[in-house]
């Protein structure tokens, strides 16, 4: 277990702990006991700065000493995907008010699936697919959304990012309105991947797959073992 490998597993573990933390913490949550709404979204941006330094600090350990590892290729993607996604439906839920809409939310999942489908068409057909700009982009404004989000409930109150309130209270609408970057971020993103990687649903049928190989003279040597090297 390498130190990027531990990073990667703490922002996985941190996704529970976000959704537990802010839904726990809402007026009728689970942890409204020990924990005021106010406290609970200070909570929560905490785990939030955190999983996303990991994020930054686990690739750059990585590259930096060499510790670049399979594993970490298949979990780093798939824990950043769960965090970010446990945040968004965190915020949908309602626990803290009406932050924004759950189809927004489901759009993130939608992206994040079709990435997943596409990657799994790249190891069925050999072919490493590569991380794309898009995916970077969207990956720092959904951060940046949600850490500037949380602050500004955190700090001022959950009704500076509400777009509904039921009692009355002024409400700005502020984090509605920044999900709509993160909502066209994500679109572009899963467009671009899918577009650089249409290749990767073509009829990948190989010619020695479906004719019949020559037979080989019976005194001929027997074929040599091809060493097959594994892609970084």
């Amino acid at each position: 277990m390498s130190v990027p490998n531990i990073l990667t597993l703490f922002r996985l573990a941190s996704a529970p702990l976000f959704l537990a933390l802010f839904i726990g913490s809402g007026e009728a949550g689970f942890l409204a006991t020990w924990l005021t709404p106010r406290a609970g979204l200070w909570w929560c941006l905490g785990v939030l700065v955190l999983s996303e330094t990991s994020d930054v600090l686990d690739g750059i350990i990585a590259r930096r000493y060499g510790l670049v590892s399979d594993f970490g290729k298949i979990l780093d993607p798939y824990a950043d995907s769960t965090f970010r996604l446990s945040v968004y439906f965190s915020f949908a839920s309602q626990a803290h008010g009406h932050w924004i809409p759950l189809w927004m939310a489901m759009i993130l999942f939608y992206r994040d699936l079709l990435v997943t489908v596409i990657r799994n068409f790249g190891i069925e057909r050999r072919v490493f697919v590569q991380a794309r700009a898009s995916g970077k982009i969207k990956a720092v404004a959904q951060g940046g959304v949600a850490f500037a989000v949380l602050l500004i409930a955190a700090v001022r109150g959950e009704q500076w990012v509400s777009y509904y309130s039921e009692t009355g209270a002024t409400v700005t609408g502020l984090a509605h309105g920044l999900m709509w970057l993160v909502t066209a971020f994500t679109l572009w993103s899963a467009w671009d991947y899918f577009w650089g990687n249409r290749h990767l649903f073509k009829d990948s049928t190989r010619p020695n797959e479906t004719a019949e190989a020559p037979a080989a003279p019976k005194d001929a040597a027997p074929p040599a073992q091809a060493h097959v090297v594994e892609a970084d």
